[in-house]
């Protein structure tokens, strides 16, 4: 295990140093960062109540969803693409291979968000001028649940990457899924105005769990009362997101093997003479 882990954390940081050179990865990081300052900036001096700036209620979404997006969405996009190279193929032939391949996709996917997460943080400073209420504590809870948070939702990404035949699929309905679950998880709206059979599946996500402990840390105790729970519960948050991300550990390798030893020479082939073919 130890080689595994060394291997992937070296394997998932030299791709994510090959994402930063292509310039269409960079540009996607900016843009996205960038319409998240101009929005925070048009909401600087609005309020949701006295004293609480509309962009508090904003970030914890904001955050979660960059979290989702790219856990899942970019996730399933390189699972897909690596199928359909053959990538996956070749980690089932080397000793090690699929968790060593596991931790790299998520070793990648933890230094993605951290140069999403990061440089959103400083935008949203500047455009609000001035911090989010967060004290030192505050801003370590944040980042725990974010890491905490990748991890969990690994094998989602993982899923869904298994279930689409491209990537231009992903791009598709794997956005329309991942839109249904951030719906269901109270991102868009607060999971206590949606409808009843909409919450228990909200609920039973780790997402919600993992909104609902950033709201808590940026947001006033009686903002609690919207919640499922009808008031903050940071600690059985992060312990849900916390038993997601365990269950993630141990059910990623297995997916991705069951995945590996379903791929062959010849689906491969047929696979790339497919994407020629969509060229």
């Amino acid at each position: 295990m130890n080689v595994a882990l060394r291997a992937g954390t070296r394997r998932g940081l030299t791709e994510f140093g090959i994402s930063l050179r292509t310039p269409g990865d960079v540009l996607f990081i900016v843009l996205g960062v960038v319409v998240v300052g101009v929005v925070l900036f048009l909401l600087r001096d609005a309020e949701v109540a006295t004293g609480v700036p509309t962009a508090w209620f904003v970030i914890p979404s904001v955050l979660t969803i960059q979290l989702a997006f790219i856990s899942t969405y970019g996730l399933a996009s390189v699972v897909v693409t690596e199928r359909e190279d053959g990538t996956l193929l070749r980690a089932r032939a080397l000793p090690a291979g699929v968790p060593t391949y596991a931790i790299g996709v998520t070793v990648r996917t933890l230094a993605e968000l951290v140069c999403t997460v990061v440089p959103t943080l400083v935008i949203a400073a500047i455009a609000l001028g001035g911090g989010f209420g967060l004290d030192p504590l505050g801003a370590a809870f944040v980042l725990g649940v974010l890491v905490l948070g990748t991890v969990a939702l690994t094998p989602l990404g993982i899923v869904l990457g298994t279930l689409f035949r491209n990537p231009r699929s992903v791009g598709g309905w794997g956005f329309l899924i991942l839109g249904a679950i951030a719906f269901a998880s109270g991102l868009i709206q607060p999971i206590s105005t949606l409808p009843p059979w909409v919450q228990p599946i909200g609920l039973a996500l780790p997402l919600y769990w993992i909104g609902h402990a950033l709201r808590s840390a940026f947001l006033p105790a009686e903002f609690g009362a919207i919640e499922a729970t009808g008031a903050w519960q940071p600690g059985l948050a992060v312990a849900i997101v916390a038993a997601w991300a365990v269950v993630a550990l141990l059910l990623a390798p297995r997916l991705l093997r069951r995945v590996a030893r379903r791929e062959t020479g010849s689906a491969i082939e047929a696979r790339r003479q497919a994407a020629l073919r969509r060229a």
